[in-house]
């Protein structure tokens, strides 16, 4: 099956190997295929296009997702998220000089 001359620039843009990116556009074509029930054609075409970007949309985000959140892996990360968020989006407990953690307890070892 020949690949659109866009492919490569499409791969190096999203991060994703020629390889890989030759293995999505077969899926893609295979959808389009399922999708529209035709082998050739604008619709065939279209839709092939559209699932590829989509896949390869879906492809980078997949592989890059533990490095840009790699503290949300950790244990307690969520916690701390959860802790930060409290203190740095509080500004009304500041102003009236009590602490955010004051008015917004954490629940993690129960109720108070």
């Amino acid at each position: 099956m020949k690949t659109p001359k866009i492919l490569p620039w499409l791969a190096r843009r999203t991060g994703v190997s020629d390889e890989r990116a030759e293995d999505l556009w077969r899926a893609a074509c295979q959808q389009a295929t399922a999708l529209t029930g035709e082998r050739d054609g604008p619709c065939y075409w279209g839709a092939a296009v559209q699932t590829l970007l989509d896949l390869l949309e879906a492809e980078r985000w997949k592989a890059g997702t533990v490095f840009v959140w790699p503290w949300l892996l950790l244990p307690y990360g969520i916690e701390q998220w959860s802790l930060l968020a409290r203190r740095w989006l509080a500004p009304s407990a500041l102003l009236r000089g009590r602490p955010a953690a004051d008015c917004c307890p954490m629940q993690v070892g129960g109720a108070r």
